[in-house]
């Protein structure tokens, strides 16, 4: 009957929801060996992120899938619809996250030079803020906490000054050393990297925001 569509609609859901906590784990855990890769330049952890590229790709093809099967098969009301399609861009954007760490990777795969201490501890700091984020939207998406998923939205503003900061003295070592041109470019590369994963984690909490405002009727989110 109706009751048991519902019950089986709402585990189908709950299903999703699980799937993308598991998959934003796996993204966490990418940003987080590609940045120490890029500050200690160890390939072996580099590797590892590019090893693991498709385990996150095919993390993300499934949650499409079951997306398309969900709406396709159980008909679901509006709110349902809205979450499944808000867990649908969650997982996009855990996709983008991963795929900035293999960018990071491929820095150090790439061994064209090694960055200097200044400009590994302004990535390291980076990457401390980046992956916080992460780890802080996909506790938000967790427990479908709109206030958290907030603080995240304006913590990302922090990453994004810090990041600016960074990259001045990047280039103002740059302008003392014309000689390390390449390793520059390669380290702007990878902070630009790192301040996208908080772009992600930004847009993820977003999406956990409308899910918690669908969730508790009234809740506003801080504009």
């Amino acid at each position: 009957g109706a009751k048991e569509k519902d019950i089986e609609n709402m585990l189908e859901l709950a299903g999703l929801h699980i799937r993308v906590l598991e998959m934003g784990g796996l993204a966490l855990d990418q940003v987080r060996v590609a940045a120490r890769a890029y500050a200690e330049w160890d390939l072996h952890n580099a590797r590892q992120v590019i090893e693991r590229e498709h385990s996150l790709a095919s993390c993300g093809e499934r949650i499409h899938d079951d997306q398309l099967t969900l709406i396709a098969r159980r008909n679901p009301v509006a709110s349902d619809l809205r979450a499944i399609i808000a867990l649908a861009k969650i997982a996009a954007e855990l996709d983008r996250a991963g795929a900035e760490a293999c960018k990071i990777a491929r820095t150090v795969m790439h061994q064209s030079g090694r960055p200097g201490r200044g400009t590994s501890r302004d990535a390291r700091h980076l990457a401390d803020l980046a992956t916080s984020l992460l780890r802080s939207s996909l506790e938000a998406l967790d427990l479908m906490d709109g206030e958290m998923a907030d603080q995240v939205i304006d913590r990302d503003r922090d990453l994004d000054a810090e990041y600016a900061a960074g990259l001045r003295r990047l280039l103002t070592r740059a302008l003392e050393n014309p000689a390390q041109l390449e390793v520059t470019v390669e380290a702007a590369f990878a902070l630009k990297a790192l301040e996208r994963i908080g772009d992600h984690a930004r847009n993820a909490a977003r999406q956990v925001v409308g899910i918690a405002e669908q969730a508790i009727p009234g809740r506003q989110s801080v504009p």
